[in-house]
């Protein structure tokens, strides 16, 4: 990318769409609606397209969205010093089989999709680009908009994390070739649900392929998961133990799910991953069900988030025009079904948490775990047994972690926003009143979340 960005104070619109050329992938103005009849102009500066990555002699195409910081608005302020300083925060949805671009339009990217028959869009105003970059990425291969380059993409679905996390390593590289002001932002890898196995192995690969001479270096700085799946044995037991608590199952219920689960845990010992996650997914289902239909997400709540619009909204072809995406390019939206879901069974059911600890400790990377009250899938509960139980932690630390006292996160009027555990490298923090996707049930709670570690200020002092 040329300088030119940096050398002048204002840009007028004309200039700015006329620079196109040379950054092809520059985003100015998408639709306003579903029902596409008018468009906005981009506040942020924003680029979009595909990152490649060489994948068993295949071209593997990821899809990214990027939106710099709110602070950039104003041009006096936007220099490379400037824009370098500022964090850049990849955001990853889980699934697997979930577009990262879900939690663009219903989390925490620059806009929401509103749930109506026009669809519109309205700016976020808790949008996590207000202190840092945002960059989405749909990821693996299937999810969203991303492919390879064949005519039988899913056969060349991931099989493992090593694959995953191979492809991401190299089309971020891409993505900082083609845009290297942004390669010495301090980088945060973050995500939620399945991600709590995307992040930590995206994170390690870039970590190792630091320290490996011929590499250009990528300027990692944390990890962040947000109701991380990451223990399916762990976890699948306090599914069943939250309903049963809070009176979505009888004892009756209880006991014969408890059965179930002792024959999932047998199945993961034998290492029958197939036969394991189907009883893991039969028990997700009965269980849910024997509650009334309970959003296992979101137990206070009988329906899920709605998604229609944004799935409408992505699969317009001036959408698709202004992504730089050919318009006969699919977008693949699924959660935990499908060939990408598939392919990637054994590492559904394998316990993840030991990855945890390669980054606990380690003063350079900072490390972010938090979870909500009301997610029976991979809530507070699970993430607090999950760092109770972690390996590896030496005896001090482990018995240091153990008597830690847990503080209140308190909002200036005195409204608590958390329960927070802070040791060395690592915050805890348990967000209460919401369900599994933490920005969009608690979004202004999630974004100071998120402003007060970036800035490593104080969770327990109000502002």
């Amino acid at each position: 990318m040329s300088g030119y960005w940096f050398f002048k104070a204002k840009l007028e619109k004309a200039t700015y769409m006329l620079t196109n050329n040379s950054t092809p992938d520059l985003v100015s103005q998408i639709p306003a609606n579903i029902i596409d009849n008018t468009w906005i102009d981009l506040e942020d500066r924003s680029y979009a397209g595909y990152a490649n990555a060489n994948f068993n002699e295949k071209t593997a195409q990821l899809f990214y969205w990027f939106f710099e910081s709110k602070q950039f608005r104003n041009q006096q302020n936007r220099n490379d010093e400037n824009i370098g300083k500022t964090p850049l925060i990849i955001w990853l949805n889980g699934g697997p089989g979930a577009p990262s671009t879900l939690g663009l339009f219903l989390e925490n990217g620059p806009y929401r999709i509103e749930d109506t028959k026009e669809g519109k869009l309205i700016e976020n105003p808790y949008s996590w680009n207000s202190q840092a970059h945002i960059m989405f990425w749909d990821q693996p291969i299937g999810a969203g908009y991303s492919t390879v380059k064949e005519e039988n993409p899913e056969e060349t679905f991931v099989k493992n994390e090593d694959e995953l996390s191979d492809i991401f390593y190299y089309a971020l590289q891409d993505f900082y070739n083609k845009h290297n002001e942004y390669r010495p932002c301090p980088l945060i890898i973050a995500g939620e649900s399945y991600g709590g196995k995307y992040v930590p192995n995206i994170a390690l690969k870039i970590h190792k392929m630091n320290n490996t001479s011929n590499n250009i270096r990528i300027n990692l700085r944390g990890i962040s998961i947000g109701d991380g799946w990451i223990n399916a044995k762990m976890q699948m037991k306090v599914y069943i133990d939250y309903a049963y608590t809070l009176g979505y199952l009888d004892t009756k219920q209880y006991h014969q799910n408890t059965v179930n689960y002792n024959s999932f845990c047998d199945a993961l010992m034998k290492q029958d991953w197939a036969k394991a996650y189907q009883i893991s997914n039969n028990i997700v289902e009965e269980v849910s069900k024997q509650g009334g239909g309970f959003n296992v997400y979101n137990i206070r709540s009988f329906s899920g988030i709605p998604m229609k619009n944004v799935q409408l909204y992505m699969k317009l072809p001036t959408v698709k025009k202004a992504l730089h995406i050919p318009e006969s390019q699919a977008w693949n939206c699924k959660d935990n079904t499908g060939p990408v879901a598939e392919n990637l069974i054994q590492d559904n059911m394998t316990d993840s948490s030991p990855l945890y600890s390669e980054f606990i400790g380690i003063e350079k990377y900072k490390v972010l775990m938090y979870a909500a009250t009301f997610d029976t899938a991979c809530g507070a509960l699970s993430t607090e047994n999950i760092l109770y139980n972690i390996p590896k932690w030496n005896e001090i630390d482990d018995k240091k972690w153990k008597n830690i006292e847990k503080q209140i996160w308190k909002d200036s009027k005195q409204q608590v926003m958390g329960f927070i555990k802070q040791f060395k490298n690592l915050t805890h923090i348990v967000i209460p009143n919401s369900g599994h996707q933490v920005p969009y049930y608690q979004p202004e709670s999630s974004l100071d979340m998120l402003n007060n570690w970036i800035n490593n200020l104080s969770f327990l002092e109000n502002k």
